[in-house]
């Protein structure tokens, strides 16, 4: 001012990677005696102090329990079955938690706490839970999963309400007496038995029907396991083994990926849940380590996982954790006894390493997981999808935004079609970062398509759409084959300046192998009254070619 008065003032501004974050594990050998150094290189390709390392060492460290802790910590999205997933683990694994990082134990609880909350809010008058509210969609499996997560939150001291409880369990029983046999299902019917016993509800006459009439007929491998883990809640041991011998046997046959699976479910799943109640209930004549060993091995095989694969992993992970045996490592230089769990920002390794060596006299083993923004953000790719992101004025013209002029102000449709290549039915989450000049003015058109100027647009109805200020997100849900869908949503260009035009994504969130992504280009946006520069063709890059464009649009319309 003038008289020499200074005001400072301090703007936080929200800053959004360009690509997702990318996390690669390796898998270490430590002999006796032996001695390996972790250091910067393990950060190659990736954005400088955008990422961490997490780092296991022990008997179960190759289920890498801090790195998908920290990987469920990250997920983005939120039904009731992510939600709950993220939670589970926290019950049994607050101690890791907190070690890497997530938040003080106070904190973790009131994060279980927000949880639960959160779970109570989807529940119906009729005690079911919504997937994604209490008027969203709704199936048994869900209803018993979230209250298994109640059941066992209940049991670590959190505080569940009664009456939520009670319709819980009451809506359980409810549906089971309306249940039709099967011959090749009931995931949902073994998982609501299961809940019932460890409630003291369940008709020990139902366990023993469904484990002489029914048990070939499960359809996973799950299933039959918490029909046995329900015989051994009543104590009746003999049969509770037969039916995990059946649900270790069940592992072996082969996947069929055409099957739509309304338990959201996987062989890795299966696997990690099995591991997880057998190490519960420890049945006679079962070798746990076989079963760990292989569980470890299918973990090292993924590339992507889901919220299901990770929690169960994590339960089973915690189960084991009780019998593991103890080790004896140094960690640059300090000894540590029994599993080690431990996370490194980036910044650390500028001028640090780290140091492991065993000090005992059998071998062990660390993994290694580290996530960070790659340089490079990755390029179109398509495994079980094709999706393409197209532009058209709101009128249904033409509009290319890497190569058309963009003014403050003007507005888009923006069509994502995706084509389900190799299943056509699942539950699948389409995503769209916007660029930073970019917000959504109306995130879901599919009430207003073929209607008035929207005349020109076709949409498909989603499950659930959300309008974020980073992105755009819808999930559908279908249980039979359904090859192509799309969505549209309006947007606005609001901000004059050069922006990053992140690739739009789908994915099937429990086949999360099956996935999609656009390229990434440029978008350039005119102040309002300015008239817009035109890009001559002699200046377009390869980042400002057109992003996502189907070669027949039409079939976006």
């Amino acid at each position: 001012g003038p008289t020499g008065i200074v005001q400072t003032k301090e703007l936080t501004l929200g800053v959004r990677a360009t690509s997702a974050p990318m996390t690669t594990s390796t898998l270490l050998t430590l002999d006796p005696g032996k001695t390996v150094t972790i250091d910067a290189s393990y950060f190659d390709g990736m954005a400088a102090h955008t990422g961490l390392l997490t780092l296991a060492i022990g008997p179960i460290a190759r289920l890498d329990v801090p790195g998908l802790l920290m990987q469920l910590d990250r997920y983005p999205y939120g039904c009731a079955e992510q939600i709950s997933s993220r939670a589970l683990p926290l019950l049994y694994l607050n101690e890791v938690a907190e070690m890497i990082g997530l938040g003080s134990d106070d904190a973790l609880n009131e994060r279980v706490k927000a949880a639960i909350a959160n779970i109570l809010s989807k529940q119906t008058s009729a005690g079911s839970f919504g997937l994604w509210g209490p008027s969203s969609y709704t199936d048994l499996w869900l209803d018993a999963y979230i209250t298994d997560f109640l059941l066992r939150a209940q049991a670590e001291g959190y505080e569940i309400p009664e009456l939520a409880m009670t319709m819980a369990l009451d809506n359980l029983a409810n549906q089971l007496s309306y249940a039709s046999d099967f011959s090749n299902g009931g995931e949902d019917i073994a998982y609501a038995l299961y809940d019932l016993a460890k409630a003291g509800r369940a008709a020990i006459g139902d366990l023993r029907y469904y484990l002489e009439a029914r048990l070939g007929a499960f359809g996973s491998p799950l299933a039959k396991a918490q029909l046995g883990a329900a015989l051994a809640l009543y104590g009746d041991r003999t049969r509770a083994s037969e039916a995990f011998d059946a649900a270790v046997a069940a592992l072996d046959a082969p996947e069929d990926r055409s099957r739509y699976r309304s338990d959201y479910g996987s062989p890795l799943r299966d696997t990690a849940g099995v591991v997880a109640l057998v190490a519960e209930f420890t049945p006679a004549g079962i070798d746990l380590g076989a079963l760990t060993a292989r569980l470890a091995d299918m973990r090292d095989r993924a590339v992507y996982t889901s919220t299901q694969e990770d929690a169960w992993t994590l339960v089973a992970a915690a189960a084991l954790a009780k019998d593991a045996g103890d080790g004896s490592v140094s960690v640059n230089g300090e000894s540590i006894t029994g599993a080690v769990y431990q996370r490194y920002d980036q910044e650390y390794f500028d001028g640090s390493k780290i140091s492991l060596a065993n000090n005992a006299n059998q071998p062990t083993e660390a993994k290694v997981s580290v996530t960070g923004i790659p340089l490079t953000p990755p390029p179109a790719s398509s495994s079980g999808f094709t999706i393409y992101r197209n532009f058209y004025t709101p009128t249904g013209g033409d509009f290319d935004p890497a190569q058309d002029p963009i003014t403050q102000n003007d507005r888009f449709v923006v069509v994502l079609t995706v084509t389900a290549d190799a299943l056509g039915s699942g539950q699948y989450v389409v995503s769209d970062p916007l660029p930073a000049g970019f917000e959504i003015e109306n995130p879901d058109l599919s009430a207003s398509a073929g209607v008035g100027d929207l005349a020109w647009l076709r949409t498909d109805m989603p499950a659930h759409v959300e309008s974020r200020t980073d992105q755009f997100v819808a999930a559908y849900r279908y249980s039979s084959a359904v090859p192509t869908f799309t969505a549209a949503y309006f947007v606005r260009a609001v901000s004059p300046g050069t922006f990053v035009l992140p690739g739009a994504t789908v994915e099937d969130m429990y086949r999360p192998d099956l996935r999609a992504k656009t390229d990434a280009g440029t978008i350039e946006i005119a102040p309002a009254g300015l008239a817009p520069k035109v890009k001559p063709v002699d200046d377009l890059t390869a980042d400002a070619e057109p992003v996502g464009k189907a070669n027949d649009k039409s079939a976006n319309r």
